[in-house]
């Protein structure tokens, strides 16, 4: 860890996932990011969405809703 980003093991499928300290507002994540653009996609994403994006091998990562308390990656729901 140091000041700037923050490296968390995903709590579904424990590969690391690099997060920059600025991205943090309301602590809610997506272990997805497009692979057309190396953007992550939106936090709020609805489980279709990411079924959608992890079904037809358009992210890296599992797709899978975490959140950050800590510095710790934990497991949520889809809101």
């Amino acid at each position: 860890m140091t000041e700037n980003y923050l490296i968390v093991q995903c709590p579904h499928c424990e590969n690391d996932i690099f997060i920059m300290r600025s991205e943090i507002n309301c602590a809610i994540f997506r272990h997805a990011v497009l692979k057309s653009n190396n953007q992550q996609i939106n936090p709020h994403a609805p489980k279709e969405e990411c079924e959608h994006l992890i079904n037809n091998n358009m992210i890296y990562g599992c797709g899978k809703p975490f959140k950050i308390i800590n510095d710790k990656a934990i497991i949520c729901d889809y809101i």
